[in-house]
């Protein structure tokens, strides 16, 4: 799945699904330190989707390119279709 990686309604669709993937197959407790920092990351991703949306779309490729080489150079896995 190749797209524009300033495309934020489809990268909101992938990031949400990605979130509900996570609460769907592992058991964080309601409370728990679990819960409270798979919901801080939840916030951080709403936020980054509102101010990516915003942004000046070569701002944004140029950051997640930049993101994407730092991976590649740790042996990140990519996640396709956020390329």
């Amino acid at each position: 799945m190749s797209r524009a990686s300033t495309d934020m309604a489809e990268v909101g669709a992938d990031v949400t699904a990605a979130f509900k993937t996570l609460r769907d197959r592992l058991y964080f407790p309601v409370g728990s330190e679990q819960e409270h920092a798979l919901c801080a990351l939840e916030t951080f991703a709403a936020i980054a989707l509102k101010v990516m949306s915003k942004t000046n779309p070569s701002k944004v490729r140029d950051c997640a390119r930049t993101v994407e080489i730092k991976a590649r150079l740790d042996g990140i896995p990519i996640v396709k279709g956020l390329q």
